[in-house]
């Protein structure tokens, strides 16, 4: 029998553990690397398989930076490292299984990593020098800094004053100012330090420098009192104030001042004020303010400087009102537009009387004359009038009584008359409204006559008017009478602009619909020169666009225009005439919000929330015509493009031509009172697209000269610009060759400046993009040609000839069967032509009739019931023959509709045409016998009586006891 035993053999520790490696190098660490990150792994290998080889560091491990794994050999980061202390580590580490040990080296660089700010050496950090000066060369430096040191100026607003170089030089690039307003007397400069010349992982030092400036004499005083002083009409002479001033230089260089009245003053007011002691105003004269309401007075104004200055301050004197006047009748009107009819309860405006007093209004009472009014409020104590919601469109003529007592005044009273004009404008009109900003004057002083001399003057430029409509708009002005479709409906000062002699004006114009607010706007940019002459006035801005300059509202986003709009009105109150117009307002918002668009344009139907079913043509997502054809002398106008930090204007276009002007974004004109040169324009220069941008600090121009695109194909065409780029894009084409890229020129970062076959205006322009081309072709005319045209004549004429003659065998095959029929010849006289001359059947009238009137229709007719003719001396029955044709008709049944009783106009009966008379006058013959219209009927009696022979009351009775008295006859 055989047996099988399996044997384990027992191993023993009779081998050492040996390193793969006696040197192992770890890769460079760097100083700032994080705890337990690995550095690097060793590894021992033993024979003996029953003793595990464990690890250990014995030496070179200073300030016990590592550790090492003792199972896995991996060597970590323990301790902070710093390059600065140690740059490089070699760690003996042994491996041990329990008898026996191996050892092996291992090198770790320590990396250096800018972990520490660079150091200002000491310097001199603080300075005194004169202010208004530049001091030559460095004001303060630090000559011992290291390389590749890159230093700046920390604050903004200094950055144009100081500069310092990369040695660390300070200078001054303009002179400093020590005096108030933007002045200091100790200016604190920050300065930063960067290493690695200012690079990414570059650490930042700052260092504090004080300049204190020296004063210097160079402010002149100027007046520092509350303005205007008040000196009360019919006081006796005296000390109106103590005058008083202040200078911003130190005080060695101001006070004690010195007043006097300049030299420029004239003798209105050297003759009623002066100076006494150096700084008592007082008045000369007693003042009566219905003279006078205020004076201007040019003080000049002494400091006590070395040297001294003299500055020129004007103080307003108002001379104070005392109620020593009676008042008279008054009337005033006041027009209101009410926008969509929903503005709330509105103060419109005072009564008015005519009173040169205008302080008097706590002597005044105000009642309604005949009981008040439904639509308005009066305030009694001030006579303020209040217009009431829901009040109807229309002119209203108020009648108040007005009380008045005084001191000086005994009590009476006065009648006022305020006619009040209501109109209602639509939401429409304010949607599609041009604007202007005029600059110089208030909107009290935008007086009803400028706003409808705007209003004629833009409708004369709406209508391109004749030499007599130039003449009815005059006439207009004159008689005070409006232009019905242009309203001038907002004069405000905008609460988002602290200058206030600037006016924002907003107008529309309607025939029917109202005019698009680019057409409006264009046409009267076209004008500003004209317009600006007849009005008197100054236009900064056609078109209110408070983003136009730049960081001014949004110093980083970007800038929306937005129109906002109230039903509270804006009252613009006067003593005769006062406005009250909606209140629109353009706000600027700091964002890049895209207009909604109305749904569905162009008769589309809505589908869902968002989409549109458009009919053929309307191709745009909102069935917008989204395409347009020009002929080369034409344009179109469209809404401007916000100000956004970035944006892209898509477009295909399909060039017949090697030039032209694709696209423009930018102002109509130039205005050098804004100084704003923004725009955009895309331009085909010899068939390539060539695109100019300005941001308003410099034109950069984007060209590309590989595609080109005048070759009768559609191109598309993509520009997209941000605040750091230009790019210029065509037939979507990435590679570099087709790109053309830009950056803007200057620090500013926007460019602040559809429906597309629909534009707001345009000139010489197809909707859609097919053009219908023509082109002329010359040939010529060869011996061939020409033997084909003369056969083509021979038999032309031949097949006439052949037609001619066929006619003629035709006519006289049926001469003789030719009938003689009556024919109803249409002769000019009255009432000739109504009938119908060619369809009327002649056997209407051959129809014979019995003695009681019914038409004899057997054949062959019996002869007793002929209808005989009468004697030629016997009285014609009219009215019988017409009762019979009468009966005929309504008793044919072929007839519809059927007849009814109709008036119809006979001569006489308000007839314009000219009388009877008039016929006789105009014949030498006497062959009209009158006395023959008594037998037609009651209704000719009259002419009867007037041309012929008087009928006998039994004549009259025997002939037309049975005349019908139907309106007909």
């Amino acid at each position: 029998a055989e047996l099988s035993f399996w044997i384990n053999i027992g191993d023993k520790n009779d081998n050492p553990p040996v390193f793969t490696q006696k040197i192992y190098v770890a890769e460079e660490i760097p100083e700032n690397a994080n705890t337990n990150a690995l550095v690097t792994e060793v590894k021992a290998l033993d024979k003996d398989t029953a003793s595990p080889v464990t690890y250990d560091i014995l030496e070179g491990n200073v300030g016990d930076a590592f550790y090492i794994e003792n199972t896995t050999g991996k060597i970590r980061v323990k301790n902070q490292l710093d390059y600065e202390s140690i740059t490089a580590y070699t760690l003996t580490v042994r491996a041990f299984d329990g008898k026996y040990n191996d050892t092996a080296k291992v090198e770790i660089k320590i990396a250096n990593v800018n972990d520490n700010p660079p150091v200002f050496l000491k310097f001199n950090n603080n300075i005194t020098i004169q202010e208004e000066m530049i001091v030559e060369g460095c004001i303060a430096n630090d000559r011992g800094a290291p390389q590749h040191i890159q230093f700046d100026v920390v604050k903004e607003d200094q950055k144009a004053l100081l500069s310092i170089d990369e040695q660390g030089c300070l200078r001054l690039i303009k002179p400093l100012d020590r005096d108030p307003p933007n002045g200091s007397p100790v200016w604190q400069v920050l300065i930063a330090a960067n290493d690695e010349d200012g690079g990414p992982s570059s650490l930042q030092s700052t260092a504090e420098l004080i300049i204190i400036l020296e004063d210097i004499n160079d402010n002149a005083p100027i007046l520092d009192m509350v303005q205007p002083v008040v000196w009360r009409e019919n006081q006796p002479p005296g000390k109106i104030t103590t005058l008083k001033a202040k200078d911003y230089d130190s005080e060695a260089n101001g006070a004690p001042f010195k007043f006097r009245i300049d030299d420029s003053a004239g003798p209105e007011i050297t003759n009623n004020f002066a100076i006494r002691n150096d700084e008592e105003l007082e008045a000369l004269v007693t003042f009566d303010r219905e003279e006078r309401k205020m004076y201007l007075l040019p003080i000049a104004i002494t400091d006590s400087g070395i040297p001294p200055l003299t500055g020129t301050s004007t103080l307003t004197i108002v001379i104070g009102d005392e109620n020593d006047n009676p008042m008279k009748p008054g009337q005033s009107n006041i027009f209101v537009y009410n926008y969509k009819g929903e503005a709330p309860d509105t103060e419109v405006g005072r009564v008015y009387v005519e009173d040169p007093d205008d302080w008097d209004l706590p002597d005044k009472y105000f009642v309604w004359k005949n009981g008040n009014h439904p639509n308005f409020d009066l305030n009694s104590n001030t006579g303020m009038i209040t217009m009431l919601s829901h009040i109807p469109e229309g002119t209203y003529s108020l009648e108040f009584t007005v009380t008045e007592e005084a001191p000086l005044i005994p009590r009476h009273s006065v009648d006022a008359i305020v006619n009040i004009t209501i109109k209602v404008i639509p939401e429409e009109a304010v949607d599609k409204s041009g604007s202007i900003r005029f600059a110089g004057i208030t909107a009290p002083e935008f007086s009803p006559s400028k706003q409808e001399l705007l209003r004629w003057r833009l409708a004369s430029l709406l209508n391109s008017p004749s030499k007599q409509e130039l003449l009815r708009w005059r006439l207009a002005s004159l008689l005070n009478v409006s232009v019905e479709n242009v309203d001038v409906f907002t004069v405000l000062h905008s609460p988002h602009n602290t200058n206030g002699t600037q006016l924002d004006v907003r107008y529309s114009a309607h025939g029917s619909p109202y005019r698009q607010p680019e057409k409006l706007n264009n046409l009267l940019a076209a004008h500003q020169e004209e317009i600006e002459q007849e009005l008197g006035l100054t236009i900064l801005m056609v078109n209110i666009d408070e983003c136009l300059m730049e960081k001014v509202f949004c110093e980083t986003e970007s800038c929306t225009n937005f129109l906002n709009k109230s039903n509270v009105p804006y009252a613009v109150y006067t003593n005769t005439s006062s406005f009250v117009g909606v209140r629109a307002v353009v706000d600027p918002l700091c964002n890049c919000k895209v207009k909604e668009r109305p749904i569905c344009l162009n008769g589309g139907t809505p589908v869902g929330p968002f989409n549109c079913e458009c009919i053929d043509g309307f191709e745009g997502p909102y069935c917008e015509l989204i395409s347009i054809g020009f002929h080369g002398k034409g344009w179109a106008l469209y809404p401007p493009l916000s100000a956004c930090e970035e944006a892209r204007v898509s477009l295909e276009v399909t060039p017949y031509t090697e030039d032209g002007l694709i696209l423009y974004v930018g102002p109509l004109r130039y205005n050098p009172a804004l100084h704003v040169q923004d725009f955009m324009s895309l331009e085909l220069r010899s068939g390539f697209p060539r695109l100019l941008m300005d941001y308003g600090t410099g034109t950069v121009f984007v060209e590309n000269k590989q595609i080109k695109l005048s070759d009768n194909k559609p191109h598309h065409i993509d520009v997209i610009w941000s605040k750091t780029s230009i790019e210029l894009k065509v037939d979507n084409c990435q590679m570099s060759s087709c790109l053309a890229l830009t950056t803007p020129q200057g620090p500013n970062e926007f460019l602040n400046t559809y429906n597309l076959g629909y534009p707001s205006d345009s000139k010489n322009v197809n909707p859609g993009c097919t053009m219908e081309m023509a082109k002329a072709v010359s040939f010529g005319i060869d011996s061939n040609f020409l033997v084909a045209i003369l056969v083509c004549v021979a038999i032309l004429l031949i097949l006439l000839l052949a037609v001619v003659v066929h006619r003629r065998k035709t006519d006289d095959m049926f001469k003789d069967t030719d009938d003689i029929r009556e024919n109803i010849i249409n002769y000019e006289d009255e009432g000739g032509g109504e009938g119908d001359m060619t369809g009327y059947d002649l056997n209407v009238l051959r129809l014979m009739y019995d003695q009681d009137g019914l038409p004899i229709v057997d054949k062959p007719p019996l002869k007793e019931n002929y209808h005989t003719r009468s004697a030629p001396e016997e009285v014609p029955d009219i009215c019988g023959f017409l009762d019979a044709k009468k009966k005929v008709c309504d008793n044919d049944p072929e007839t519809y509709p059927f007849d009814d009783v109709r008036h119809y106009a006979y001569e006489g009966d308000g007839n314009s045409t000219g009388s009877l008379s008039s016929l006789a006058s105009g014949t030498d013959e006497n062959d009209l016998n009158f006395d023959d219209l008594s037998n037609f009927g009651p209704r000719f009696r009259k002419l009867a009586d007037m041309y012929g022979e008087d009928p006998s009351d039994e004549e009259e009775e025997e002939n037309f006891h049975n005349a019908a008295s139907e309106s007909w006859c």
